[in-house]
């Protein structure tokens, strides 16, 4: 049907209509919302904004990539009857949780439950570690557990960093353009789409959601860009298997493995080093509070912008980093990645502690009380 058509143009179409369609269907939610009094409330913990916004942006995004997705990715029975539904599923999860506040379990048995009918129904799993860690081809069931069992990880630890203004916007925005382009270069048109219609319908978000928010895309929208990153994450390990001789750039499937694990890297390390951090305090690995990264930059008084910025750049140079070591030992990449993650961690944790210093008052005499004596300030 679009044969004629050179490939740059579809995906350029498919980034402009869903972005379009977002646009509308967020403008639309937030008239609804505001009318309503549909509000997320500031906590004064996590919740900093300073009033009542509403937190179902992630309508729009469903929304603008569904339409558009299914439009651009015909005869494919796999998206149709598996990847659809799972999508759908995690969309009134969402929902449902952002009005009513769901249960964790309850959420959690959504999550395993639309990653198992992706990974088992339509057979994308991650089929071998190509030889890291010295582990080759995987067992079937082995496979279908770790890959389940990984994106219902990374649903949830991209969840945790939509915290502040615009960051799980333009982290998505990057997650799914660069396995978009990569997937144009093979020409395994059908998934670029895709990446290209959710990258679109992102960015329609993202012009109400950059700081100073409008609103929120909430679970609703958190978890399906999580579930839907992951597996097309998957999908471009498993692409490149049957695409290597056209993507010449990357050199061995152990390389494509890591750099496809590069891109998502960011949200896994801050969400593994806040489980250790909690777990070593004795408090759940589910407690809210304010130790991830984006709560670090803002603690050392960037602002909403900035932390987005510097998250996004210490992704950019993670992705980078792997690309440049794609031809070492993957556990010497792997190593060289949290490395220069945690490097960036100790620069906004020093600078995070002398501003709260400068931020809490310093004690002074109380007059009529002894030189020794100190205010409580």
């Amino acid at each position: 049907m679009f044969n004629y058509i050179p490939g740059y143009i579809l995906y350029l179409t498919a980034i402009i209509a869903s972005a379009l369609v977002s646009a509308y269907s967020v403008r639309k939610i937030l008239l609804i919302t505001r009318s309503r009094k549909i509000y997320d409330l500031p906590d004064d913990t996590r919740k900093i904004h300073g009033g009542g916004i509403p937190s179902l942006g992630g309508i729009g995004i469903f929304i603008g990539y569904i339409m558009i997705a299914t439009f651009f990715w015909p005869g494919r029975p796999m998206f149709a009857n598996y990847i659809i539904p799972s999508t759908i599923l995690l969309f009134f999860t969402g929902i449902y949780d952002d009005l009513m506040n769901m249960r964790p379990y309850k959420k959690l048995v959504a999550q395993l439950l639309a990653s198992a009918i992706t990974v088992y129904f339509a057979d994308i799993r991650i089929v071998s570690l190509n030889g890291i860690f010295g582990i080759g081809e995987l067992p079937y069931l082995t496979s279908c557990f770790l890959t389940t069992l990984g994106c219902t990880l990374f649903i949830n630890a991209f969840n945790f960093i939509d915290g502040i203004d615009g960051l799980a916007c333009v982290m998505a925005l990057l997650y799914t353009m660069i396995p978009g382009v990569l997937f144009g270069i093979m020409h395994v048109d059908g998934v670029a789409w895709v990446c290209f219609s959710l990258a679109g319908a992102t960015l329609g978000l993202l012009f109400y959601n950059i700081a100073p928010a409008k609103i929120y895309m909430g679970d609703t929208g958190s978890m399906l860009l999580g579930f839907t990153i992951f597996v097309l994450s998957v999908l471009f390990i498993k692409e490149y298997g049957t695409h290597s001789s056209e993507l010449p750039m990357i050199h061995s499937p152990q390389a494509a493995m890591m750099i496809a694990f590069s891109i998502l890297f960011m949200p896994v390390y801050d969400a593994l080093r806040v489980f250790i951090l909690r777990a070593s305090r004795g408090i759940s690995p589910f407690k809210a509070d304010r130790t991830h990264l984006h709560y670090y930059l803002l603690d050392a008084g960037f602002t909403h912008s900035q932390s987005v910025l510097i998250i996004f750049t210490i992704n950019i140079l993670i992705i980078a980093a792997a690309y440049l070591m794609q031809d070492l030992n993957p556990v010497v990449t792997l190593s060289g990645m949290v490395l220069l993650a945690s490097m960036a961690l100790l620069v906004i944790y020093i600078l995070r502690q002398k501003h709260l210093a400068k931020a809490t008052p310093l004690p002074r005499n109380i007059p009529g009380k002894g030189a020794g004596a100190q205010s409580a300030i």
